[in-house]
């Protein structure tokens, strides 16, 4: 089971209103499986998170809701992005590397939306975002946790990356050696130490 997270909780009859006023005023019903999240977790997000199947793979941040957050609202992103995607469908998800979770306001099917193929905002692209479930349920059961990169991955991250040394940071470590008993390192030696 993919235990749900609320991210953000309002009382359940401000839930209820505001989505009626969502519904009025863009003139659809939201789907019976998404409306029934809204309500019982509004923005929120599950468990596990990831997603891959078909040659496809994401992770999802969260399902928009009722939120002053432009970012989580279900109305701000409705608005952003409806000229943007086929008009069956709507925003429901955030998705890493700003891709959206969307879905067809009749059938309830679950797309995942790729800002780089998919949005119709740009000239010359009317390509359907890729289909993922049938319908939330269906794909909230299909995620699973994040898989953990290879060690070999690891190592050539480690091997690419660069510590970041500021002043704060050579003063904490300082403090650090200092209860250790040992004597302070300046800047020059801290970066040589962590960086090589």
């Amino acid at each position: 089971m993919n235990k749900i997270i609320t991210l953000i909780q309002l009382e359940k009859n401000i839930v209820e209103e505001k989505v009626s006023d969502f519904e009025i005023k863009y003139h659809f019903q939201l789907p019976a499986g998404f409306k029934e999240l809204i309500l019982n977790y509004n923005v929120c997000k599950p468990s596990k998170t990831f997603y891959k199947k078909n040659k496809i793979q994401f992770n999802l941040n969260y399902f928009f809701g009722i939120s002053e957050d432009q970012y989580q609202s279900l109305s701000e992103n409705y608005e952003t992005y409806a000229e943007r995607m086929p008009e069956e469908l709507f925003p429901i998800a955030s998705v890493d590397g700003g891709d959206l979770l969307c879905m067809n306001k009749n059938s309830e099917e679950v797309f995942y939306w790729f800002h780089e193929e998919d949005d119709w905002g740009l000239e010359g692209i009317d390509k359907w975002p890729a289909k993922v479930a049938d319908n939330i349920e269906e794909y909230i059961n299909e995620l699973i946790l994040p898989e953990l990169p290879s060690q070999q991955e690891v190592e050539i991250a480690k091997k690419n990356s660069k510590v970041k040394i500021t002043p704060i940071s050579v003063k904490i470590k300082n403090e650090q050696r200092e209860k250790q008993g040992l004597p302070p390192l300046s800047f020059e030696e801290w970066d040589a130490l962590l960086n090589g």
